[in-house]
């Protein structure tokens, strides 16, 4: 006579490994979401800039010192300066910005972000 033996769950290793999974996942999403939120912010400042009159009217000095300080409004504080580019060609000012972000993992375990928005100022 033969005994059947059912399964009846999942092993120790097998819940350390759900475990961690999810511990490495919360992680990251809690390392990650600033940058994301902070990018979001960007994106806001210069769609802001479509709605500003006369934008295209203004020199680069004047535009780069308008989106720095919507910037410092909304929070954001180190933004290198250099990550500005505006370029003017026709009736169109085009503005963009390139930067990165690096966030400590874990030890010597670093991510990487690349962001690069931009938007196209039409002068009315």
């Amino acid at each position: 006579m033969t005994t059947q033996h059912r399964q009846r769950g999942m092993t120790g290793a097998g819940w350390l490994l759900v475990l961690f999974l999810i511990g490495f996942f919360s992680l990251l999403t809690l390392k990650l979401a600033p940058a994301y939120m902070e990018n979001y912010t960007v994106k806001t400042v210069l769609a802001s800039l479509e709605q500003e009159p006369l934008i295209t009217k203004k020199s680069v000095t004047q535009i780069r010192k308008m989106i720095r300080r919507r910037m410092k409004v909304n929070g954001i504080y180190e933004f290198d300066k250099d990550a500005i580019k505006i370029t003017r060609k026709g009736g169109v000012t085009t503005v963009e910005i390139d930067y990165e972000v690096q966030k400590n993992v874990a030890g010597n375990v670093d991510l990487l972000i690349f962001f690069s928005d931009s938007v196209e100022l039409v002068s009315n």
